[in-house]
Formats: structure tokens, C-alpha cells, sequence
């Protein structure tokens, strides 16, 4: 695979702007802003960038010549350092490659920075992980993962490059010109390009959290719909977006002055970033991502770390991760989309398990217990319930609690437990919130509670449901029906 010239020469203007001089037929050249230089030949059949030392580190995609061949008497002027004897040179096979090495030779990150935080994965760790992935992907689909060209990785994550073109479609970035900042219709069609929801091309926008249905303050491009009719805030986002797809402005200055402007929702920056470049940046959900490095045994975090140093880290550990899915899965050109994939259907497969959707499958933590996560959970309602009832029982302790008594026996209760969660179709049965049950990928607040519809009631037949644990908290002694219809009313239905 090569790289055309005139692919090459689009990308830095793109990202370092004008050329340094008038290009000639056979060079074009620009500067950085740290003011090193850099030049191609124009008339070459690949990419081969004539730039200063010292030589790069070991980038997938590049090759670095032997010979510099640098005596071309286009390269002049502002050029004239590549006549050095020093100069270096090296071959570009691909979109992704040349941005890498733009990222390290501009200075947005330095040699040292291109790897954070991913030097802890362990191949042996991964390999394991990945024998684990297999086995979800089995117990789920029936078929093992072969490529991410078809099977249940087609299936889940195909439509991420398809919703980007047809997101890029509606920005019509190329339209884009420094008279339009302020006028509310860049920014409109930013909008346009989150809130995608097409059934004809059986495309929605799920990678940002846009769509009204739990409150406005929750939507993650909120600032955005606010920006239209301020027109202060408004100017201020379209410069920076103006900036980041037209102007090569600094990406990581305006990825931290939109972190500010828009509450530092995540999800969304991620999505913009993705939007510009699908070489160097993927969307992200943290909670579903943390998840899947954990399981992959990377000490990395993105929960509330919205800023341009946890970004880049994120992109530059899902790189990590290509040669390592490529050699677990015996294929070549694992793409950056494909490792953010990878990392997105295990981190999607443990949270079904979590919830019992799938199977435990080899190499779960619990493999080999006689209890599943299920009924350990149901073991663990009984016991909570016994222990409520033997404090409860009319006893001071610094205040009078209510009487609550247990009408079955143990061996009863947790058959009603069970009764209670096939009933729900282990679900929540005031949310509809799917459980996830006992076990080392379980979120705690997921987690299956017994709870008592009437509160003042005792624990017995027709006065047990089985919620979510932070629904059993926030719904404490509340009447149930009054709780119930405060739910509705979150979700937009009225009783």
C-alpha cells in the first residue's frame, strides 16, 4: 500500500498550511510551527518526505531510506536546510502513517508522548484476553471472529465510517469560509451532522448522547443548541471549529477550549475530532471503554478525564492495540477504527455477561464455582433481607425502627427471589433496567435489590419486586406508586 503525493501534499496543507514558497513541479515544501521544515516530491509515484533530524521512532507505516537524495535544486529558499548533509528521508505508506509521523515531527506530541500510559500492556495479558474475547464472541453469536469485515463485528460496528460520510456530507466543511463564523451557520451544521437519525439509510447517531429523551441538561452537544442564540458563545465555537477543520489551528489548544465551553463532555469532543480525522481519532464512551482496558489489563482511565493529554492517549493506546489484534487474530492492516472496535464489542460482550444475557464463558474470574452470578445474587437479596429483619425487629437503636418481618422461610424467599427475576425477565421492575449480577465485571449500582412495594409492609408474598440497587436507594420508604409515577414523568409520560 502507498500513499499518493497529491493525498500527501492534501493532508499538510491541512494540517501546516500554506506551503513555505511557491511549490514547483517537482517540490512542495512547509513549515512546522516549531519552524523545522519538511518537502516531498511532487512527481513521485509514493510519498517520500525529505526533513530535518533526528531520525523518528519506530512509527507503523514508515520507512526510513537509506539515502536522503536530497540534492534537488528545487529545494531552496526556505527549504534550503533539507540540503544539509544531515537531512533524512523516509517512505509514507498510508493516510494514518503521515499523520503519525506530522504528530511527531510538528510537535504535537513528542517521541516520548507517543506511547503514555500503553508501554503496561502485556502481550501475554492480551493474548489470554483475546482467547476471552473469542469465547464471548462464540457464546453471543454462535461464530468466532475471523475479521472485522463480516460476523458479529460487521454486524455491531460496520456503520461507524458510513455514519462519518454521512456526517461529513452535512458539513459540507469545504463551503466553510472565515466570513460565516458568527452567522450560526457553521454551528448549524455541526448539529445537523450529531443529530443523525435516517431510517432510508438505517443510520443513527449513537456515538453521542444527543437525543431529548432524560432532559436537555443531559444532552451531550447541549452547549452547542444554546450557542445559536447567544451570540458570544456562538462566535467563540464556530472560530474554534472553523479553526480545527479549515485553518490548522493548534488541535489539542482547541480540543481544551471546547472541553471548557461545552461542560467537558467527552463523547461529543471525541465524535468532532472523529469526524476530522478517522486516521488519528476515535469517538469514545468511558464507562463502556475503561471497562474493556481493564479486562485487557491497561492501567489507563478516560472516566471524567476530558482534556487533549487523555485524548491523545486514548487514540495512541487503541494504535497500541493494532499490532497486537493483528497478530492474536492472524490479520493485516488492522486499522485504528478496527482496535476501537475490538475494544468496544469486548467491553459490550462483559457487560452482557455481567448481566447474564450470555453464558460465562472460560477464562471468567468465577469459572469453576458451582454458583453462577445469579444465584449468588439471589443468596446475597436472602441474606440482606434476614439480616434487615433481625435489626429491625421493634429494636432501639438510637431511634425506633420499623417493624419488618420475613412471613417464609429462607429456602422460600430465595425461591421467590428467583420467581420474581423470571417474572421481570431479569430486569429492574421499576426501571426495566437490565441487572447485572454478582461477579468481577458487575456495576454495584446494577446489582439486583428486594424491595418491599409498600413500605410500611412486611416481607411476603405480593409485597416483593426486585429493582436495582440505586433505585432501592433513591426510592427509600417512598410510596411505590407515587415513585412510579415520578419515574414516567422523567421519562416524558405523564400517568
Amino acid at each position: 500500500m502507498t500513499l499518493a503525493t497529491a493525498d500527501a501534499e492534501t493532508i499538510l496543507r491541512s494540517r501546516l498550511g500554506e506551503a513555505a514558497k511557491p511549490p514547483t513541479d517537482y517540490v512542495v515544501g512547509f513549515t512546522t510551527p516549531s519552524g523545522k521544515v519538511l518537502a516531498i516530491h511532487r512527481e513521485a509515484n509514493e510519498t517520500r518526505i525529505w526533513f530535518q533530524p533526528p531520525a523518528p521512532p519506530n512509527l507503523d507505516g514508515l520507512r526510513l531510506m537509506d539515502s536522503a537524495s536530497n540534492g534537488n535544486s528545487n529545494i531552496n529558499g526556505p527549504l534550503l536546510p533539507l540540503r544539509a548533509t544531515t537531512t533524512l528521508r523516509v517512505e509514507v505508506d498510508s493516510r494514518g502513517a503521515l499523520n503519525r509521523f506530522l504528530d511527531w515531527y510538528a510537535g504535537s506530541v513528542t517521541g516520548a508522548d507517543l506511547t503514555p500510559n500503553v508501554a503496561g500492556i502485556d502481550p501475554h495479558a492480551f493474548r489470554e484476553a483475546f482467547v476471552r474475547f473469542q469465547a464471548l464472541v462464540i457464546a453471543k453469536s454462535g461464530h468466532a471472529f475471523a475479521r472485522f469485515q463480516e460476523g458479529l463485528a460487521a454486524v455491531w460496528e460496520s456503520y461507524k465510517p458510513r455514519l462519518r460520510d454521512y456526517a461529513l456530507g452535512l458539513l459540507h466543511v469545504g463551503d466553510w469560509s472565515e466570513g460565516d463564523i458568527g452567522s450560526g451557520a457553521i454551528l448549524n451544521r455541526m448539529i445537523e451532522a450529531i443529530e443523525i437519525q435516517d431510517s432510508r439509510s438505517n443510520l443513527t447517531n449513537n456515538l453521542v448522547f444527543w437525543q431529548n429523551r432524560y432532559g436537555h441538561a443531559n444532552r451531550d452537544h447541549r452547549a452547542l443548541l444554546e450557542a445559536v442564540s447567544n451570540p458570544k458563545l456562538r462566535r467563540e465555537i464556530e472560530t474554534l471549529l472553523f479553526g480545527l477543520f479549515r485553518s490548522g489551528a493548534d488541535e489539542g489548544a482547541t480540543f481544551d477550549r471546547l472541553s471548557d465551553l461545552t461542560g467537558g463532555k467527552y463523547p461529543l469532543l471525541a465524535y468532532i475530532f472523529f469526524l476530522k480525522d478517522m486516521d488519528r481519532f476515535m469517538p469514545i464512551q468511558p464507562t463502556g471503554f475503561d471497562r474493556a482496558f481493564r479486562m485487557l489489563g491497561i492501567d489507563f482511565s478516560t472516566l471524567r478525564q476530558c482534556s487533549w493529554e487523555n485524548y491523545a492517549a486514548y487514540n495512541q493506546t487503541l494504535a497500541a492495540l493494532r499490532p497486537l489484534i493483528e497478530a492474536s487474530a492472524g490479520l493485516k492492516n488492522v486499522r485504528l477504527v478496527d482496535a476501537h472496535s475490538f475494544c468496544w464489542i469486548l467491553s459490550t460482550l462483559l457487560k452482557l455477561e455481567a448481566e447474564g444475557s450470555i453464558a460465562k464463558v472460560a477464562g471468567s474470574k468465577d469459572d469453576g464455582r458451582i454458583l453462577g452470578g445469579r444465584e449468588k445474587s439471589i443468596i446475597a437479596m436472602r441474606l440482606s433481607v434476614e439480616s434487615t429483619v433481625k435489626s429491625a425487629n421493634g429494636q432501639i437503636v438510637q431511634r425506633i425502627l420499623k417493624n419488618k418481618e420475613l412471613r417464609m422461610t429462607s429456602a422460600e424467599l430465595e425461591q421467590l427471589i428467583g420467581s420474581l427475576l423470571d417474572l421481570q425477565e431479569n430486569r429492574c421492575a421499576l426501571t426495566g433496567i437490565a441487572f447485572q449480577f454478582l461477579g468481577p465485571e458487575a456495576d454495584k449500582n446494577l446489582l439486583p435489590s428486594l424491595d418491599r412495594i409498600d413500605s410500611a409492609g412486611h416481607y411476603e408474598r405480593g409485597n416483593l419486586q426486585v429493582v436495582c440497587q440505586f433505585v432501592n436507594f433513591w426510592k427509600s420508604d417512598s410510596d411505590n406508586a407515587e415513585f412510579q409515577r415520578l419515574l414516567m414523568l422523567v421519562r416524558g409520560i405523564e400517568s
